[in-house]
């Protein structure tokens, strides 16, 4: 007799995400057998940081083991330091196992894509696993990934949290993956911010492309802020 299948309903979930014993269900989609070999390549890797990837189902349903923890509700998501510091180790420890793979293509490491607490589950105030694989997974640059990381993890660009507070995160997690740093997380979310809104512009989509100019007005008014810099008035 099957197992009950339990839907799995927390957060913006992928249509169709089930959990059926110690696995998870998902509707197979264009870029499954590359999540597939990516999680199959960590797992030999060493790294223990994602969900073990278990094939199809019957169904043709993507299989992949169900990690046992809590993933945060927000944004404000109001993590931590010990939570903070545990993500940006994690991120670092799965960026590095990338390296050898072949899905990085001649590019530094494998991009999981959407970094942040929205995907990554806690056990207590450890980080244990990232999840949600198939959002932009794709080879490029650590401080890409990186970045909108400390983004979504750092509660950057919320109204909610007072600035010094966001530049305050934003450094504690640089401090904990050697080779960043708040400005190259700025350029780099400022970069991004750009981009996305040029594609809205050229879609013509106008309400997607205000958000974008709304975050870049953000990033205008509180980058020296964000990145530590001297005479940035971030305290606010």
């Amino acid at each position: 007799m099957p197992e009950d299948e339990i839907p799995l309903t927390g957060g913006a979930q992928t249509p169709g995400l089930v959990r059926v014993g110690a696995t998870v269900r998902r509707p197979a989609h264009a870029r499954s057998d590359v999540v597939q070999a990516l999680l199959r390549h960590l797992e030999a890797a060493g790294f223990d940081g994602a969900p073990r990837a278990l094939g199809y189902d019957e169904r043709g349903r993507e299989v992949l083991e169900f990690v046992e923890g809590e993933v945060p509700a927000g944004p404000p998501y109001a993590l931590s330091d010990a939570r903070l510091l545990s993500a940006a180790r994690l991120i670092r420890r799965f960026h590095d196992a990338t390296v050898s793979s072949p899905l990085c293509r001649g590019q530094e490491v494998v991009c999981h894509g959407d970094l942040g607490a929205h995907n990554t589950v806690f056990r207590g105030e450890q980080a244990v696993a990232l999840i949600d694989w198939d959002a932009g997974l794709t080879p490029g640059r650590r401080t890409v990934d990186f970045a909108h990381a400390v983004r979504c993890f750092a509660d950057l660009t919320e109204d909610a949290v007072p600035v010094a507070e966001q530049a305050r995160r934003t450094r504690l997690m640089c401090a904990a993956y050697p080779g960043t740093t708040p400005r190259l997380v700025v350029d780099e979310l400022t970069a991004r911010f750009h981009r996305a809104r040029d594609q809205h512009a050229t879609a013509g989509r106008v309400g997607g492309a205000e958000v974008f100019d709304r975050l870049l007005a953000w990033v205008q008014a509180h980058s020296a802020a964000i990145a530590g810099e001297p005479g940035s008035a971030g305290d606010r």
